[in-house]
């Protein structure tokens, strides 16, 4: 937890603050005690401003005291102005050091609370009856010696009050029942008991004429009364601070009572002993010493409250960092768990789905094999009644009919024992491109002429074990259902390459081992297929052309037929754009095993912290994309669009590179993109990326020959390559 948190050692006031606590309720705890006036110990810093405030009190003192009874000019408002300052003084002070009792529970605070309450009235008193300050008399019905005896009952007893506090504070008394919810008794007894004693002490006073000895003769002291009496208070006033300053360890405000009370003997000393009477010197400097004395303790209080107000706005401070760290945290967390929910919900798919595929297998590959055996029955027994003599015309033509469907059959059958991996293969050394060159010829006459067909085959791939005639069907099932795909015309890509499929990539197809395989991809720009036809596309009897116009056994065939040969076939498709499948087959072993995935590790894989604005409107692949960057060492900038993209690029950021998809929602796709961005930034990089089946940058034009192509999905070590190899392309001529 930060320092701002912890409750601190006390410290004084020179420039020191103290720490801070816990909930007021726990009063027992010390370290909370260290916050409030009363429980600290008065450090150096506060001894010596102490000692600063009497030593000046003390000279300005004896500065005034040789003219305490030069008469000066009388000032009617002065009292009004100086004893209504005093009254608010007082009444604050009070409340503060109730707010510290429910706090600390310091007993003692009671007791000077209760004094602060009845100076507070007593100087009220005294004000409403003083000789021309509301009235010629005084108020409050008194008589001529009222306000003098007030005088003397107000600083008479808020120092016995001060002695009081002084000896409850050195006993340690702390009132148990300061709970926080049983605090309001104590607080109204404190204020009950200090206005109770103001009232009776005023009502002393107003009968003073008839009860009490005279003290003033109209604005003159009357010399013997006055001496005995003022001088006892000023005896009593002079005790209260000797016993403070007999403490050994002081509180903070012990220290400050000190300097209150040290003010308080001088207050009197110039106003009521040293002078002549009303309006001298003495008089005015006397009062001065007064609020003098009144504001010592609050100003303690409030620069304490102030202190702790800081410290509260430095631990919501830090709280709140705390907080928005935690909600942060807490937000991350959610993000990985939703991650890590979708990677365990798509492992469970595709175990299910790998799971039903299987037992389909099972099921049909039983039922093809039974089905056989009838089949042969069949068959056999058509060959004999085709053998007897006799026969008229039309009883042949019935056993040929019967024939041909019982073959038609025996193909169906066929195809579910491929589905079902049972069909018996005769593997053999397969040139791909050769094979692939030999069945196009074939596909351009079956396909028709609105079909137009492309061949981008690698010379360097090398050759595979497989049964040939079985994957010629699987090319030629593939071209069939891109033709259907297609009924106005299109175009059908065949590709040939060399990839390797990682642990990674394994990871997310259970049926997968890692190595290097032999890619033929079949692409077209058909009208592609849902998710939910793509869940189920290569399910026996799953279609979705019109009755009579498939079986729904021509994919999986070609699945089966992978399956068998240890490979592997994926899809993918959009609607609207078309479909690709890719057949991963395994060379010769002797090839397999020098078909090596590219370390991202390595060197020339990994960036060097360039720029990359990556524009991908989907929004959870921008963000695997984004990871894969970072981990490459590239620095990113994101956009889910086109017009987002633009808009960072008129900014001064540096891009060193632009990651595009070609198909975009809005009104400018990937290809004029990089137009734009070619316009902006002659000197960048551009790498295009598309799941649309065929595409090819041959139709993009004059701007093709500067780009580069990553076509969906791609794995995270080709990612690496191709930037690698697009960044150390030279910057492409301007014109």
């Amino acid at each position: 937890m930060a320092d701002g948190l912890v409750p601190q050692p006390a410290k004084g006031y020179g420039g020191e603050l103290r720490g801070s606590g816990p909930h007021p309720s726990h009063i027992d705890n010390p370290q909370y005690r260290h916050s409030f006036l009363s429980t600290t110990i008065a450090g150096p810093g506060d001894r010596r401003l102490a000692l600063c405030a009497v030593v000046l009190s003390a000279v300005g003192f004896v500065a005034a005291a040789p003219f305490a009874k030069v008469p000066l000019l009388r000032i009617d408002a002065f009292i009004p102005a100086y004893e209504a300052t005093l009254v608010l003084i007082d009444a604050i002070t009070a409340a503060m050091l109730l707010g510290q009792y429910r706090g600390s529970g310091t007993s003692g605070l009671l007791v000077l609370a209760a004094g602060y309450v009845y100076d507070a009235l007593m100087t009220a008193a005294h004000l409403l009856s003083f000789p021309g300050a509301f009235s010629p008399a005084g108020l409050l019905g008194g008589g001529a010696q009222t306000t003098v005896w007030i005088y003397v009952f107000w600083h008479g007893g808020f120092p016995l009050f001060v002695m009081l506090y002084a000896a409850v504070a050195w006993r340690g008394g702390r009132d148990q029942s300061a709970h926080p919810e049983r605090v309001a008794i104590p607080l109204g007894l404190s204020v009950f008991c200090g206005a109770l004693l103001a009232v009776g002490m005023v009502a002393l006073a107003a009968n003073a004429d008839t009860l009490l000895p005279a003290l003033m003769a109209g604005n003159v002291q009357v010399k013997t009364a006055s001496v005995y009496t003022i001088g006892s208070v000023w005896l009593i006033s002079f005790a209260a601070a000797i016993l403070l300053c007999c403490r050994r360890q002081k509180s903070v405000l012990d220290l400050w009572l000190c300097v209150v009370m040290c003010a308080w003997v001088f207050d009197v000393a110039l106003s009521a002993v040293l002078d002549a009477g009303r309006f001298d010197l003495g008089f005015y400097v006397g009062r001065a010493y007064g609020l003098l004395a009144a504001s010592f303790v609050l100003g303690v209080l409030l620069i304490e409250t102030g202190g702790l107000h800081s410290r509260l706005a430095a631990a919501k401070a830090l709280l709140d960092d705390y907080a928005h760290d935690l909600e942060e945290r807490v937000r991350q967390r959610t993000v990985d768990l939703e991650a890590e929910v979708t990677e365990r919900q798509k492992a469970e798919a595709q175990l299910h789905q790998s799971q039903k595929m299987e037992a389909l297998g099972q099921l049909t590959g039983g039922l093809a094999h039974d089905f056989n055996n009838h089949l042969g029955i069949i068959i056999g027994n058509l060959d004999l009644l085709a053998d007897q003599n006799g026969l008229t015309d039309d009883q042949r033509e019935l056993i040929q009919e019967a024939l041909t469907a019982s073959f038609s059959g025996a193909e169906l059958t066929r195809r579910l024992l491929a589905f079902a991996r049972r069909q018996p293969l005769r593997p053999a050394r397969i040139e791909v491109n050769k094979l692939i060159e030999d069945i196009t010829r074939l596909l351009r006459r079956t396909l028709g002429e609105q079909i137009q067909i492309e061949l981008s085959l690698d010379p360097a791939i090398p050759a595979i074990t497989a049964d040939p005639s079985q994957l010629e069907t699987a090319i030629a099932n593939l071209a069939n259902n891109a033709r259907d795909a297609m009924p106005r015309g299109g175009r059908l890509t065949i590709t040939t390459g060399v990839r390797y499929l990682d642990e990674d990539y394994a990871a997310e197809h259970i049926e997968v081992t890692p190595g290097g395989y032999v890619l033929i991809e079949v692409s077209d720009t058909g009208a592609g297929m849902p998710p939910e036809v793509l869940a189920r596309v290569f399910e026996p009897f799953f279609t979705t052309k019109e009755p009579g116009k498939g079986t729904g056994l021509g994919l999986s065939m070609v699945f089966g037929f992978m399956k068998q040969s240890g490979g592997h076939i994926n899809v993918y498709s959009e609607l609207g754009r078309g479909t690709t499948f890719r057949l991963y087959l395994r060379p010769d072993e002797a090839v397999a095993e020098d078909i090596v995935g590219p370390s991202v590790e390595s060197g020339q894989l990994h960036g060097d912290g360039e720029r990359i604005l990556v524009v991908e409107d989907n929004a959870r692949l921008r963000a695997v994309l984004l990871r894969q960057l970072h981990e490459l060492g590239y620095q990113t900038v994101e956009a889910e669009n086109a017009a987002t993209a633009l808009f960072l690029l008129d900014g001064d950021a540096p891009v060193d590179l632009l990651l595009t998809d070609i198909i975009m929602p809005g009104k400018i796709d990937g290809i004029e993109l990089a137009r734009e961005f070619r316009a902006r930034r002659p000197t960048g990089k551009v790498l295009l990326t598309s799941g649309f089946p065929g595409t090819r940058l041959t139709d993009l034009g004059e701007l093709g020959t500067h780009l580069r192509l990553l076509d969906k999905p791609y794995r995270k070590q080709d990612l690496a390559r191709i930037l690698r190899e697009v960044l150390s392309e030279p910057v492409p001529a301007v014109g």
